[in-house]
């Protein structure tokens, strides 16, 4: 059995982020890794957002967002993230670590827009010393402030050193070398080493934390380490047993002298801190305690609570007013004083470090700012920005301001306004800046400013958040509550996904749909039309804002007709208009700004038209018919069928009607042949030509772009100007909303925009920085128009208009390179069809274009996209901005390039299923690419045809793409914007039926898939679905303080104990679980449908089951089977119960609808043991119940009989049955098979695992009538077993035989199954390669969704040798290799070999993404085609393309 292995949605769940300047010299990028998942984001601010209110309808406000610039997929989990500035470098770059003791170094190439490797160190052979044979710490990652250094933990006691090269290296001549005008100096390189501390310090056992400190001549490192081993229970006996060390390393000597140590610090110590100058020393984070810690001054340490009476010996002073913990916090500094703690429950506190003339601090200050999402990281931004990432809930973005109190303003010396505490902060850069003696001094005599009380509190708002659908403990699928009629006798679309998300407080319900499900206003029958439009008239008079801008008519093409609706509140037929209806029309669009005049463009003519007013009709004969027209206001190209171009343009006249048409043959080559032509207005600023004296730069929208675009001198100078123009702006000059928005949007400055003069007199934002009203500037005053052009042989050309310079030339476009680059030579082809069809054999069979699409996507148009039709696939290029260092360059040339973007659009056909002539045709003849401006909020580009395809792009700038499978192929699409339909859609199915449709509002259409997320404010643990009542029934639990403990008296009876326990002390939190109903139409809680469980019961299972009811075994009843356990501590036994709830119908109260079904309780008993698994066979219960495993009879008397029982190993988590089998899974003995006879009533063992596995949750993998058994563990593995009996191995069927197995990078906790697509719905015809085939999809605890599905062995065998090529003969991130990555792995050593034989699809989906070339490449090499490789692709995309 052979399977097929794909991460279907990226990991989500933030687990590392740095702030610094990644893809840019100016201007700063957040960056955040989820797994294997590392994202580049860039804060915008002052963007306009539409915020959807259920009062007053959409608004508009603004506010501050990420915009996402880059997501990559590496093929290892990153443990840690640092960045650090290489010397000759104007970036930072990356340091990235992972499990097994790797570290790279990555940066970002602005010349192909990507990461690229930088160094790759190894030190897993230091793990294999002492006896190691796992990893039991994650290598942590720790930078030197200077960037002289890094250090890397390798084990319990030793560090690996990673030297970077330093300005005062020197360099042998030989070592120079000349790169273009510029001279690079090359040191010699620095090589990596590791040190055992154990040698350092002879008492350390166990390193705790590594960090370097502040203020150093030469790198410090300390380390917090354990010297003995203890824990809460030993306190009393053994206790204070951390200590610190710090180091001085000496690189090249390889020597480490000891210069400061400290022990006998508290056991709990966690984390250590390095303070920033001018204050130094460390900051140690204890779980009760904090400490101040620094070579000259005495230790100080505050207790945040009572339990550190007893348990440490240090002296510590207790903070009064608090009372928290430490333990799992995160924290950043926002200033050389204060830091941000985040809390393990939430809550953010602002730690104020109070120091004395002597920069010895002497007291700390806690201010409770206020509370926020579990976080997994913290990092501080410039400008009052901090990030939180959170593995449990959204990642948030949080603007903190400093809310001052006038008693601290009077009561501090020299402290008179809010600027003062600039003062403060200034003072470290200052400190940073001076020579050695005014340091001596500033020791000597302290700073001016002495503060004795804290001086202010902090408010944190938030301004976006990043959406987190992790950890995904478990799953169920359901029925879309409002899925319109018309799809819903859809086996695979009538589905969505429930997702149980978060913990505690940031516990949540994620609904996700794999595809786009519209909302059908109605449907009309119009057969015969091939083509349509809508186009805006001018605003009637109306009271809503809304609808000022809607369509006023409709325009259906027929093969030799045109049909003319007006769409106001009833759509009807126009009779009589100025419209040309006795032909099919080419193309018809708004032209002429605010006028909305239309044109409509025939085969040899065109109108231009006011409403249903003809204003003017040209005809065009140029011998051949036209067949295309693009339109951008106020200019339009049309392409006839032999490559003729036709320019319009809307000029003012000074006749009645003031406007008209002029018709211009450009004078463009016509050889090679033209095939697609596309013009575009560009809002970006990026398409910009140079001019023989280069103008003064512009800083684009899209800072994601080459910084080499001007010298140094040009960008200091630059930096001047801003400054001193913002001084003089900021005298207290107030202005207008209009002016504001102008600077936010608008022009801001006359020197870095290209237009002269006309700059505005507005002040700038006090918040923002002069490098940022640079780079805000989202559109150029003055928009620029460009034509495209693809050639017959491949090139793609740019033009500017109006007057048609060529400006941009890519050769051999159409094989889909990874890079675009802008050749500097002019037209390759002069007439010379000999030289163009002999250019190059390699190219001979270049992929034939048909359509082309430049569209501005993004926040306003911000990223140029290029989109391409080529052949049977769908090119995405992104532009970026990227001066050549060439010298050669020709003048009036774009400087930029365009990169390919990944995406999962597949869209080829099954081979003979349709006319490849006729189809080619059709492609050619209508444009399946249809931009749009505002459906539903969003801006992207519909793909119609054969497997329609929505590309939406939101404000967070990203390119998701969401397949519409639900209604078939579609022959074309409109946006459509009216009373009746706002902001919704047009289009025409295979059944020629024109749907007028909506995207429904509930769901985000900005992320991987379309989601919705509905917060709960507790921790959500099981969820199933009643099909027949159309409800969930969900167990959630909320944490309380336990204040009374149970014991068992001397009768045997229990009796709580009540704990009275002083105001700082910290109780312990226990779960309280409940069952309640919940509706899928809003997502509300159902009133009084809620039970309650007992104190110290936990729910630790829950299934829907169908049991026989009463004699007649036929009839089944579902009902809701929840097992319990109670928790009591370790001197009561643990006994659990069984409870059986039905949901019922009743009655609904007046006015509450959902009230209609209730919780009926049915049976509750107590059992013997604690229940931790539930499920049906044949009709019975089968329950776990301790060691045992039982079968029950739900008798007439609603009581459970017991039917038969067998013995299992240690403790039973989760069980699922087929038919007369059961599956169970054990915490530590792997998984066993099950079999109820029913008529002997007998449970028995019928296969095992013999081998010990930590089976985190199972199903089953079904192929036609074969089927295994899944299972994901405890080192994110997944394992295929399988039952075959006539096998050797398998000792005549007693024992399992694992068949697959591969290392994902995840935890698992919920597996489901769905049965692949029976059929194409763009052909009608069977998906004969997995027609029995189902499809195991699970969702992991990183927030990813993944699938299995299984393979034939051909297949298998054809791809297993693409994938053996593509792991050589591509580059990949971080030097990561993805067949070790996908190696099993296992803590014990196992005697058996990894079967592998699950293929890796995450790798293999590249092979779409590659170039005409590399795939003809690869398919050479294994002795294949590219087409059977991407057929067979397809074939998987259509099979698992369900819900």
């Amino acid at each position: 059995m052979y399977a097929w292995y794909q991460q279907l949605h990226s990991p989500t769940g933030v687990e590392q982020c740095v702030y610094c300047n990644f893809t840019s010299e100016t201007a700063k990028d957040l960056v955040t890794t989820a797994a294997s998942q590392l994202s580049v984001y860039r804060l915008h601010k002052n963007i306009e957002v539409q915020v959807k209110n259920d009062n007053t309808g959409d608004t508009s406000s603004v506010q501050d967002k990420l915009e996402l610039l880059g997501s990559w997929q590496l093929f290892g989990n990153v443990v840690g993230v640092k960045h650090v500035r290489l010397n000759g470098t104007t970036r930072d770059s990356l340091l990235l670590s992972f499990k097994e003791a790797k570290l790279s170094i990555v940066e970002f190439d602005t010349a192909t827009h990507d990461i690229k490797t930088s160094s790759l160190h190894y030190f897993e052979e230091n793990l294999y010393k002492d006896g190691l044979l796992q990893r039991v710490t994650l290598p942590k990652i720790s930078v030197d402030p200077d960037g002289r250094c890094a250090s890397l933990q390798l084990s319990t006691n030793s560090v690996a050193i990673i030297p970077f090269r330093t300005k005062d290296v020197t360099i042998a001549p030989d070592e120079i070398s000349l790169i273009g005008d510029h001279v690079t100096q090359r040191p010699p390189p620095a090589t990596s080493y590791s040190i055992d501390l154990s040698e350092v310090d002879s008492r350390l056992q166990r390193i705790v934390d590594v960090q370097f400190l502040h203020g150093y001549y030469e790198p410090t490192l300390l380390i917090l380490f354990e010297s003995l081993r203890t824990w809460s229970g030993r306190v009393a006996l053994r206790q204070d047993t951390c200590n610190i060390v710090a180091i001085s390393l000496n690189m090249t000597e390889r020597l480490h002298p000891v210069i400061w140590s400290l022990h006998g610090l508290p056991f709990d110590c966690r984390y250590a801190y390095p303070v920033p100058k001018p204050i130094g020393g460390v900051l140690i984070f204890a779980i009760n305690s904090v400490l101040y810690l620094n070579q000259s001054v005495p230790p100080y340490g505050a207790s945040l609570n009572s339990l550190t009476e007893n348990s440490t010996s240090f002296p510590l002073k207790a903070q009064e007013g608090i009372c928290i913990t430490l333990d799992s916090s995160q924290a950043t500094f926002i200033s050389p004083e204060s830091l941000i703690i985040a809390l393990k429950g939430g809550d953010l506190y602002v730690l104020t470090l109070l120091v004395d003339s002597m920069r010895s601090v002497r007291n700390f200050h806690f201010d409770k700012a206020g509370s926020s999402v579990l976080s997994s990281c913290i990092t501080a931004m410039d400008d009052g920005f901090v990030f939180l990432g959170s593995r449990l809930g959204n990642s948030l973005l949080l603007y903190y301001t400093e809310a001052r109190s006038e008693s601290a303003s009077s009561a501090s010396v020299g402290i008179t306004e809010p600027a003062s505490k600039r003062k403060r902060l200034n003072t470290a850069a200052e400190w940073r800046g001076t020579d050695g003696n005014d340091v001596e001094d500033l020791e000597m005599y302290g700073r001016d400013t002495v503060t004795s009380e804290p001086l202010s509190s902090y408010n944190f708002q938030v301004c976006d958040s990043i959406l987190n659908i992790g950890p995904c403990g478990g799953a169920e699928l359901g029925e879309p509550a409002f899925l319109s009629e018309e799809f819903v006798s859809q086996r695979e679309s009538d589905l969505e996904l429930v997702v149980l998300s978060g913990h505690g407080k940031n516990g949540a319900l994620s609904i996700l749909q794999r595809t786009v499900k519209p909302q059908v206003v109605t449907t009309f029958e119009l057969p015969g039309c091939h083509d349509m439009w809508t186009v805006r008239t001018k605003a009637k008079q109306t009271s809503d804002k809304e609808f000022t801008d809607q369509h006023g008519y409709l325009v259906l093409s027929k093969e030799d007709a045109t049909l003319i609706l007006e769409t106001g509140k009833e759509i009807m037929e126009v009779e009589e208009s100025g419209y040309n209806t006795r032909q099919a029309t080419v193309f018809v669009g708004n032209i002429g700004g605010d006028r909305n005049l239309i044109l409509q463009v025939c085969s040899n003519g065109i109108c231009l038209m006011d409403g249903v007013e003809l204003l003017q009709q040209t005809p065009i004969d140029l011998g051949s018919p036209i067949v295309l027209c693009s339109l951008a206001d106020p200019y339009a190209m049309l392409l006839t069928a032999d490559g003729q171009f036709v320019m319009l343009t809307l000029e003012e006249n000074e006749g009645s009607d003031g406007v008209q048409i002029h018709c211009t043959n450009p004078s463009l080559t016509q050889v090679p042949q033209v095939r697609c032509v596309c013009l575009y207005r560009d809002k970006s600023g990026m398409f910009v030509a140079n001019e023989s004296q280069p103008p003064k730069p512009a800083p684009p929208s899209n800072e994601l772009l080459s910084d080499d675009d001007f010298s140094f001198k040009e960008k200091w100078n630059f930096s001047q100007k801003d400054e001193s123009n913002s001084q003089k702006l900021m005298e207290g000059k107030t202005f207008t909303a209009d002016e504001e928005d102008e600077l936010l949007y608008g022009e801001s400055d006359p020197d870095i925009i290209f237009t002269p003069s006309t700059a505005p007199k507005v002040t700038p934002s006090v918040s923002e920085t002069t490098t940022e009203n640079a780079t805000r500037i989202r559109e150029s005053t003055e928009q620029t128009y460009w034509a495209v052009v693809v050639r017959e042989n491949g090139c793609l050309e740019v033009y500017d208009m109006p007057h048609l310079n060529l400006v941009y030339v890519v050769k051999n476009f159409t094989v889909g390179q990874k890079l675009l680059v802008g050749t500097s030579a002019s037209h390759t082809f002069s007439g010379d069809s000999e030289r163009t069809s002999t250019s190059d054999s390699r190219f001979s069979d270049n992929p034939q274009i048909y359509e082309l699409l430049l569209v501005g996507l993004g926040y306003k148009g911000s990223r140029p996209h290029l989109l391409a039709r080529i052949d049977e696939e769908l090119l995405v290029y992104e532009a970026f901005k990227f001066k050549s260092s060439e010298k050669n360059i020709r003048k009036n040339s774009l400087q930029l390039r365009f990169k390919k973007v990944n995406h999962n659009i597949m869209m080829r056909r099954i081979p003979g299923t349709h006319d490849m002539t006729s189809e080619q045709s059709y492609s050619k003849r209508y444009k399946r690419l249809r931009p749009f401006d505002n459906i539903g909020g969003y801006t992207g580009v519909f793909l119609s045809g054969p497997y329609p395809h929505w590309i939406v792009s939101g404000f967070r700038g990203a390119l998701r793409c969401h397949p519409m499978l639900v209604d078939g192929s579609v022959s074309c699409f409109v946006p459509f914007h009216n009373v009746n339909c706002p902001n919704g859609f047009l289009y025409f199915n295979q059944q020629e039926e024109l749907r007028i449709c909506m995207l429904p509002s509930h769901m985000t259409y900005d992320n991987a898939w379309p989601v919705r997320k509905v917060f709960l404010r507790s921790t959500p643990h099981f969820l199933t679905y009643s099909i027949e009542h159309k409800v969930y029934a969900l167990v959630t639990s909320v944490s309380e303080p336990c204040t009374r403990l149970p014991y068992l008296n001397c009768d045997n009876e229990r009796e709580y104990e009540d704990l009275e326990r002083d105001d700082r002390f910290v109780y312990p939190s226990i779960d309280k679980f409940s069952v309640q109903l919940i509706s899928p139409i809003g997502w509300e809680l159902i009133p009084n449908a809620r039970i309650d469980m007992d104190e110290f019961e936990h729910v630790t299972c829950m299934k829907n089951v169908w049991l026989s009811h009463g004699s007649d075994s036929s009839m089944r009843q579902n009902y809701v089977v929840i097992g319990t356990c109670n928790v009591m501590g370790e001197e009561m036994s643990s006994r659990g119960k069984i409870i059986i709830l039905e949901v019922i119908e009743v009655v609904p109260e007046p006015g509450q609808p959902l009230t209609r079904n209730k919780l009926k309780k049915l049976y509750s008993e107590e059992q013997k043991g604690p229940v931790t698994a539930v499920c049906g066979v044949e009709g019975s219960l089968l329950a776990a119940i301790g060691q045992k495993v039982f079968i029950w009879k739900f008798d007439d008397n609603q009581s459970l009989k017991g039917l038969a029982f067998v013995d299992t190993n240690v403790y039973i988590h989760h069980a699922f049955s087929f038919r007369s089998f059961a599956v169970v899974a054990d915490i530590q003995r792997s998984i066993s098979l099950l079999r109820y006879q029913e008529d002997f009533k007998t449970l028995s063992v019928t296969s095992r695992d013999i081998r010990p596995l930590e089976v985190y949750t199972a199903d089953l993998l079904v192929d036609g009538n074969t089927v295994g058994f899944i299972t994901s563990d405890q080192d994110k593995n997944l394992v295929l077993f399988i039952y075959d009996p006539e096998s050797l191995e398998s000792n005549g069927g007693s024992r399992l035989i694992r068949r697959a197995d591969i290392h994902i990078g995840a935890h698992v906790n919920c597996m489901w199954r769905i049965g692949a697509c029976l059929f194409d719905r763009a052909s009608g015809s069977a998906n004969e390669p997995y027609a029995g085939a189902h499809v195991t999809m699970m969702a992991t605890l990183d927030g990813g969704i993944s699938n299995v599905l299984p393979i034939t062995e051909k297949i298998y065998r054809r791809f297993l040798m693409l994938q053996n090529a593509m792991v050589g003969g591509l580059q990949h991130i971080a030097g990561l290799n993805p067949k070790g990555f996908r190696h099993i792995r296992s803590q014990q050593r196992a005697l058996i070999n990894p079967m592998k034989n699950i293929l890796d699809g995450d790798l293999l989906w590249k092979f779409k993404n590659l170039s005409h070339l590399e795939r003809h490449e690869l398919s050479k090499k294994i002795g294949t085609t590219p087409e059977q490789i991407l057929d067979d692709l397809m074939d998987i995309y259509r099979a698992t393309c369900v819900m």
